[in-house]
């Protein structure tokens, strides 16, 4: 059997190991800034949104709080 004959696993391994390099040299190259894009956005899309919850949150303290003070006047 070829698979197993000795003599031809250097030039085989040696390809591997060419052809593993090679691409991920390119993908190194071509898709991590891509990724990196991807999650920066993906993060301020996050903290932008946590931000605005935070916001209409702090609105909805204050018209309960106003509202409050005003059926309290009201009660009086």
């Amino acid at each position: 059997m070829p698979q197993l004959d000795s003599v031809t696993w250097f030039p085989q391994i040696l390809w591997l190991i060419i052809i593993f390099f090679v691409l991920y040299s390119l993908l190194l190259q071509n898709y991590s800034p891509l990724c990196f894009k991807n999650q920066n956005l993906r993060s301020l899309k996050i903290k932008k949104h946590y931000d605005s919850i935070i916001f209409y949150d702090y609105m909805n303290v204050e018209m309960l709080y106003k509202q409050w003070f005003f059926v309290k006047k009201l009660l009086k």
